[in-house]
């Protein structure tokens, strides 16, 4: 699998291995009265630049590495975030 550039316009810094084997949990739909109707299998984790910032964003992606979700944090604390969150390890990394 091609491991994209660019996630939801933000450029990909970091990023995981993409597999169903990873245990990084599940996201849930939510429809019109908050309420969930289906989960999604979080099977990789990026790190996303947008130009001009300085914030950093933890993408949860399933293995198209779509149905983004993110989070704005220092490169240090969103790192922490994929650690206590999703069992993301530092050596789980990898540098694009």
């Amino acid at each position: 699998m091609v491991i994209p550039h660019v996630l939801d316009g933000a450029k990909v810094i970091q990023y995981t291995s993409n597999s169903v084997s990873n245990k990084f949990g599940t996201v849930g739909t939510i429809n019109e009265k908050d309420e969930i109707i289906d989960e999604l299998l979080i099977t990789a984790m990026a790190i996303c630049l947008y130009e001009g910032s300085d914030e950093y964003y933890l993408f949860s992606c399933d293995l198209n590495w779509e149905d983004v979700i993110g989070d704005i944090d220092s490169l240090k604390e969103v790192r922490e975030i994929a650690k206590n969150s999703f069992n993301v390890n530092y050596e789980n990394w990898i540098t694009k």
